[in-house]
């Protein structure tokens, strides 16, 4: 059985409860969850539809009922464009051209591709604050640098953590990058400088070291690590590279570092950010 949590965790993690309820945005279709892993140490453990058969109906019917819908949905498509060409006579008298596509915001990109209300704003938060410490200027990722919060928060939600330990954990995950960008931090090698591995196995110690019940690394591996790494050894020796190197054996943080970074979490944004 694990120490207890450490006192600037759990204290933190009292902020979190009381401050991570995001409010009133709008969530995305929720999906199915697992179970989470067995539990591990604080600092020292951290280290370690198809269809077959014929239907009784001949083919012929099926050809009439799709002709027929066919039909139906072009007659709604002249009825909408018909709508917007009066629509446009009225406002100016002249039709306009069709607008472009509008990119996709990025709380609208959390709010699609996550599970709740509290995953869409913890990831999008967590997006905006990784972004402006600087991470992805001196580590590189080739994808959408969003997919990287969208993977995080599958992964708790995957394993039924709280949102409110969510948040505690991001915001442990937050100060450990902090910390990185400091002066007098090892230079990492260069296969070691990709940003979703630097951003999520930091996030795994930092649940390590607040959970009293973890997310197993087995379980990192199956779900996301076997993209990167051959086996979950490998993953293991990542992630020790990382407790022992980058953290220098130090998982705890400060209090007060942790509550601001759990604040700015669970704020809601007074303006939405488009891509970055």
């Amino acid at each position: 059985m694990p120490p207890a949590p450490a006192a600037s965790s759990s204290s933190a993690s009292g902020s979190a409860r009381g401050g991570a309820a995001a409010g009133g945005q709008p969530a995305a279709a929720a999906t199915g969850g697992g179970s989470g892993g067995g539990g591990t140490s604080r600092e020292a453990g951290a280290a370690g539809s198809s269809g077959g058969g014929s239907s009784g109906r001949p083919a012929g019917g099926r050809g009439e009922r799709a002709a027929e819908e066919e039909r139906a949905n072009d007659r709604g498509l002249r009825q909408a464009s018909g709508s917007s060409l009066g629509s446009s006579r009225q406002q100016g008298g002249t039709s306009v051209a069709p607008e472009a596509p509008v990119p996709m915001s990025n709380y609208a990109f959390f709010v699609k591709y996550t599970y709740s209300n509290e995953c869409a704003l913890l990831a999008y938060n967590f997006h905006e604050l990784v972004t402006n410490l600087g991470i992805f200027e001196q580590f590189a990722y080739r994808h959408d640098h969003r997919l990287i919060s969208v993977t995080l928060a599958y992964m708790f939600y995957r394993y039924q953590v709280h949102h409110c330990d969510i948040a505690l954990d991001l915001a442990v995950t937050l100060v450990y990058l902090e910390d990185v960008r400091m002066p007098g931090q090892p230079e990492l090698d260069e296969h070691r400088r990709d940003a979703f591995n630097l951003i999520c196995y930091l996030a795994f110690l930092a649940h390590t070291f607040n959970a009293d019940r973890t997310i197993r690394l087995s379980d990192w591996y199956k779900e996301i690590g076997w993209r990167s790494f051959r086996n979950c050894q490998q993953l293991n020796g990542y992630v020790f590279f990382l407790f022992s190197q980058v953290r220098r054996f130090r998982l705890r943080v400060s209090e007060t570092r942790v509550k601001r970074y759990i604040q700015k979490l669970c704020s809601v944004p007074s303006k939405m950010q488009g891509d970055g």
